[in-house]
């Protein structure tokens, strides 16, 4: 075996199977042919029913898989979420620092080395396990970090989005004396010079590339952190997007070291993300603790972070969260729908701060677990965070809330049809209309709210299993080439 020089000049930890014996990690063997000569392993959760997602976690150099699990904090997220990880490992004997080889040809290229043996790793997984393959990710720091790119860019077609903690631009070096100038920040080229060394990597490709989120400290005298700038370059060019933040959030989640960026393609979608840290050096950003958004433990290459935990941001990022509890409200309305109640469950002491789509109004329960909403005409999520009497923020609950405009009803004349609603029997009468044609019929309240039915027909009648109450309706009415939303009184 080829041994590396050290490429990043970190303070030995001391190294040790204690770290093993406190991670909750199992090791694998007979994953592949594994050129590069890496050792796997994985934790996996309890309790997954369903295809789940997969994280790959590379650590830093002088680290090993036990020691990044404890300190990223990946295994508490998992569990909670249920998704899998696997951590790739370096041996001493491929390089001496236990670096990825993220500037060897032979390991960065699509097929070979230790590139190849991550994608071996993946490929355990998906045969073995459940695995959802649209949400396949990989993360890592420092040399986990650059080799979390390398992956990105040689197997596009299995990862759905990366998370690099102080790392660097695919092929910023290709050899190890070159690494030095990479990681001094000093490699400066184009975005499209820097898109064109990952294209190369799959020529031909057409697919959207993966997602990238970057965190990167301020005082890394490490990996300078204008290799963030230089990774906001290469990945805003191979996703059709240009290098001027979208949008910018400065004292993110209220930690003032935090600025937050992101960068929108061409079709207005979040594509790139950047986390700046201000005063932290070569480290990932940990915030210990046992409530959801906390985890992760400190030591040389883990500096905590008042509020910002990286590990949970980036598995924010991957949009692999669970919600903590469900959302109950309407989910289709019409636009301009007014008095709508949107409920989670109470729990003694929380506060529930709630977000809605643009041009929505929270009019009442800011602050409590119901809310009632006026809709603009902007469809979006509904959204709730709750912080318990004990201070701690839980994760976000979501809900999806589509609106439809009221003008495209198309009126029925007395030519086309008509429509007459029966108290009697809670039935409507139709003329015009072949029933045995349509495919759907829905009713609406005047607001936009679907109400849930059942019905039956016979003959001419819709005739409904429950009864509607006074006031007016929209019936929709839809076949193979038409949908009729009619207005009708209750009286």
């Amino acid at each position: 075996m080829r041994s590396k020089t050290i490429l990043f000049i970190m303070l030995s930890l001391g190294i040790n199977n204690d770290f093993f014996a406190q991670s909750g990690l199992t090791q694998v063997s007979g994953f592949g042919s594994n050129p590069g000569n890496l050792n796997m392993y994985t934790h996996i959760p309890s309790g997954i029913s369903s295809a789940a997602p997969l994280v790959i976690a590379m650590h830093g150099c002088t680290q090993n898989a036990g020691m990044y699990a404890i300190q990223s904090g990946w295994n508490k997220l998992a569990d909670r979420h249920k998704f899998y990880v696997v951590y790739p490992e370096q041996l001493s004997t491929n390089n001496s620092s236990l670096c990825f080889n993220w500037f060897d040809t032979l390991d960065v290229n699509k097929n070979q080395g230790e590139a190849l043996s991550v994608k071996q790793m993946v490929d355990y997984m998906t045969s073995n396990y459940a695995i959802d393959p649209s949400k396949i990710m990989v993360t890592g720091l420092s040399a986990g970090g650059a080799m979390t790119v390398v992956m990105l860019a040689a197997y596009p077609q299995i990862f759905n989005k990366g998370a690099v903690m102080a790392g660097l631009p695919y092929k910023a070096a290709t050899s190890s004396f070159a690494s030095f100038s990479a990681m001094n920040g000093s490699v400066i080229k184009t975005p499209q010079q820097w898109g064109d060394l990952v294209r190369l990597q799959n020529p031909g490709y057409t697919n959207p590339y993966p997602h990238l989120a970057i965190f990167h400290g301020t005082l890394d005298f490490t990996v300078n952190s204008n290799n963030a700038l230089e990774l906001i370059k290469q990945w805003t060019n191979l996703n059709n997007a240009d290098q001027t933040a979208d949008s910018t959030i400065n004292s993110f989640q209220g930690n003032a070291a935090i600025v937050k960026t992101v960068y929108n393609d061409n079709l207005n979608n979040p594509v790139v993300y950047y986390y700046k840290i201000t005063g932290m050096g070569h480290a990932i950003a940990v915030d210990t603790g046992s409530c959801p958004r906390k985890g992760g433990a400190t030591g040389t290459y883990a500096i905590k972070e008042n509020n910002f935990h990286s590990t949970y941001w980036a598995a924010d990022f991957f949009d692999i969260l669970t919600s903590p509890y469900l959302i109950t409200g309407a989910i289709s309305l019409f636009e301009n729908a007014t008095n709508n109640v949107y409920s989670v469950p109470f729990l003694a002491g929380s506060t529930y701060t709630w977000n809605v789509p643009p041009g929505a109004t929270i009019i009442s329960g800011q602050g409590t677990n119901s809310i009632t909403v006026n809709f603009g005409t902007s469809s979006g999520n509904i959204s709730v965070t709750e912080t318990t009497s004990n201070n701690c923020v839980n994760d976000v609950a979501e809900l999806f809330v589509t609106l439809t405009a009221i003008t495209s009803i198309k009126s029925i004349t007395t030519e086309e049809a008509i429509l007459y609603f029966s108290k009697d029997d809670n039935s409507i009468t139709t003329k015009g209309i072949n029933l045995i044609e349509l495919k759907s019929i829905k009713i609406y309240t005047i607001s936009g709210q679907e109400i849930i039915q059942n019905y039956s027909i016979q003959g001419n009648k819709i005739i409904f299993s429950f009864t509607l109450k006074t006031g007016f309706y929209i019936i929709s009415l839809s076949n193979s080439e038409n949908t009729y939303n009619v207005k009708i009184a209750v009286i």
